[in-house]
């Protein structure tokens, strides 16, 4: 009677150790990918080019510094934003 009970209770213990390692290879790898996009899409910025915000501004860059860019919106305002707060380059 106990084998059975061990020998069940073994096999739940595997089954929950292949989920936890099933999880981890899917979730952490979709990471490590976005954070490298994020990576060079940060570094790679230039002026001239025209970028997007998660939010839905659009704009063109007209300065790049060590933390911030200023991009020009369509009503000719610029706006002084983070470099990271750029969620996208377009062509």
């Amino acid at each position: 009677m106990w084998e059975i009970i061990l020998g069940s209770s073994i096999v739940m213990i595997i089954f929950i150790i292949l989920l936890v390692i099933v999880y981890y290879l899917t979730s952490f790898r979709g990471v490590k990918k976005q954070k490298e996009h994020f990576s060079t899409l940060h570094t790679s910025l230039a002026k001239g080019q025209k970028v997007s915000f998660s939010n839905g501004i659009y704009g063109i860059v007209n300065a790049v510094s060590k933390d911030t860019v200023d991009i020009q919106v369509k009503s000719g305002a610029v706006m002084t934003v983070s470099r990271y707060a750029i969620s996208e380059i377009l062509k």
